[in-house]
């Protein structure tokens, strides 16, 4: 059995769930299922310092502010 890998387009990319776009922003429910956290989980990467953004009563994360604050956490890469 032979198995392809199929590319994803752009567009596809971009609605992944894990996909985070540098210049997209993500409501908090958002940004919770695309990097696998619950509620505590984003509780306590705000307090280690990821950036959020209110307007009104929702809340905001800018998508290179997310990148920024996981490769900061993980020592800066490989």
């Amino acid at each position: 059995m032979c198995s392809k890998r199929r590319e994803l387009s752009p567009q596809s990319r971009a609605s992944a769930p894990g996909a985070i776009i540098p210049d997209a922003i993500y409501r908090l429910d958002e940004v919770k299922a695309r990097m696998g956290w619950r509620d505590a989980a984003f509780r306590a990467a705000v307090r280690a310092g990821l950036k959020t953004h209110r307007s009104g009563k929702r809340l905001y994360v800018l998508g290179s502010d997310l990148i920024a604050f996981v490769t900061r956490a993980r020592g800066g890469g490989r």
